[in-house]
């Protein structure tokens, strides 16, 4: 064997890369990335070789478990039996050797969980296997945990899962039956047993939301509950980087003033519309760098801007950086009014807005907005669905918005592309290019000929390697798609 296999840290690059996981998704939803079973069987058989791949692989093999059921079927098989129905049951009385087979593997789990974390296991296997654990954990080095739902007759065993070492908890079951009497202690106590937690997402749950103020390291907090004493809770919370939260019922009794000087990111989720969401925020007092708001009702534009007006007005300020509204399909057209509250934060450096109709904006309007925007990094505007009316902007515009903005990096916009003169009448090296953009949303951009179109974008965006027309279906969207697969076969050329 190559000595360089004998060195730990090599050895975990190229299993890590063996276990390959795309880079910015969450832990539970890796659970179902293709390739995954086929790389587990690889570290598997890489653990056999020999001594110095045995711990590596196993640790990375048993990192990420969706449920427990794996760490007692890896018990003796005279221990346990499945039921008819798949259940796992004790066949025999657990012993201390028992445990420590268990206690091998467990010992290495760092994530856990993706809807029912307990599995098809009996209560009394669970129990039994317990006896023998000296700290009262099943998972003593657990990081991160997941659970959507826990049986009943589970609920006592949560707290087995609450190490000092979580850093990361989410709780997503909405069921009456999942917050009983046994459940509600347990989360009260995580100030006690996972005082490391900086992640925590949970249903409504009003009665246990004080848990939260004993927890130090507290950044990030997602919640589906809104009352006074919610409220103060939060804003109690000095660390608090990031909040997600959801609004499902009338509320405007509770103001929240942030404690923390400015959140990373404010997450506001409406069950209904944007003007149900600003009427309960008002008179908020919260400062942060990126504002998501999500909507699930379609209303006017009118109505649009207004809500607007309330949901920034908790900003009172000009810091914002990035603004995403995200929702249901809305076909009443904004315009140049609708963009006003939003014009005011000349800092903003992000842009999303691709659920919303443009087609009233002109190049005119275009270019009134952008000039409120002028450190635009990302912009995308209705590139997400098919709209009736012909869009205003043209390449004129087009050609506005990229020298009015000259670092944007990420575009979408819908413009009318049936008609493109030149670029510039200034010469080519004076014109308007910009070479950061590799990646052009179109939307449902009208386009007549590609040749013409390919000459003109290749002059302001000549390393532009990938064109996506609108992601929801709409009519002649194929024609559309092939003939912007066209152009940029034109500009690669």
């Amino acid at each position: 064997m190559h000595a360089c296999l004998l060195i730990p840290e090599i050895l975990q690059h190229i299993f890590s890369d063996i276990h390959d996981v795309p880079s910015g998704l969450p832990p539970w939803d890796r659970f179902s990335q293709p390739g995954r079973q086929e790389s587990r069987r690889s570290l598997a058989a890489l653990s056999l070789v020999c001594r110095s791949f045995k711990d590596i692989a196993l640790d990375m093999l048993w990192a990420e478990l969706k449920n427990l059921e794996p760490l007692f079927t890896c018990l003796p098989p005279d221990l346990w039996a499945r039921t008819d129905d798949q259940k796992l049951i004790m066949q025999r009385s657990a012993t201390t050797e028992d445990w420590l087979v268990f206690e091998k593997y467990a010992s290495r789990v760092r994530v856990l969980g993706h809807s029912d974390v307990f599995g098809r296991i009996d209560a009394k296997f669970i129990h039994d296997i317990m006896g023998f654990s000296s700290q009262s954990l099943l998972v003593p080095n657990l990081r991160v945990l997941s659970c959507g739902r826990c049986p009943r007759g589970l609920h006592s065993f949560m707290g087995y899962l609450l190490g000092p070492h979580l850093v990361n908890l989410r709780l997503t079951a909405w069921e009456a039956d999942f917050w009983t009497t046994v459940m509600s202690p347990v989360v009260s106590s995580l100030g006690r047993h996972s005082p490391q937690l900086e992640v925590i997402t949970l249903p409504t749950m009003p009665r246990q939301i004080n848990a939260l103020a004993g927890l130090s390291r507290l950044q990030t907090v997602s919640l589906a509950s809104l009352s006074d004493e919610t409220l103060s809770t939060l804003s109690c919370l000095v660390g608090l980087r990031e909040l997600d939260i959801t609004i499902t019922e009338p509320f405007d009794g509770g103001k929240l003033q942030s404690c923390t000087s400015c959140l990373d990111k404010l997450v506001i989720r409406s069950s209904s519309t944007l003007t149900f969401a600003g009427q309960t925020v008002e008179g908020w007092v919260v400062q942060c760098r990126s504002l998501e708001l999500r909507f699930f009702r379609p209303e006017t534009a009118v109505d649009v801007r207004f809500a607007l007006c309330k949901l920034v007005n908790i900003l009172l300020w000009d810091g914002l950086e990035c603004i995403l509204l995200n929702g249901t399909k809305m076909d009443d057209a904004f315009s140049l009014d609708t963009f006003t509250p939003l014009m005011q934060f000349s800092g903003l450096q992000e842009v999303s807005l691709t659920s919303f109709c443009m087609s009233l904006i002109d190049d005119v309007a275009l270019g009134s907005i952008i000039k409120s925007w002028t450190r635009l990094r990302r912009l995308d505007l209705g590139t997400a669905h098919f709209w009736q009316t012909r869009p205003r902007i043209t390449f004129c515009g087009l050609v506005t918005l990229l020298s009015s903005c000259p670092e944007l990096t990420s575009l979408g916009l819908v413009f009318d592309a049936t008609n493109v003169g030149p670029p510039t009448d200034e010469k080519p090296e004076g014109g308007v290019c910009n070479t950061n953009i590799i990646n052009f949303r179109v939307g449902c951009s009208p386009i007549e000929q590609p040749q013409q179109v390919a000459v003109a974008l290749s002059a302001i965006l000549p390393c532009l390697r990938e064109i996506n027309v609108e992601i929801f279906w709409g009519p002649d969207r194929d024609i559309r798609k092939a003939k912007w697969s066209e152009v940029l076969e034109r500009i690669g050329n």
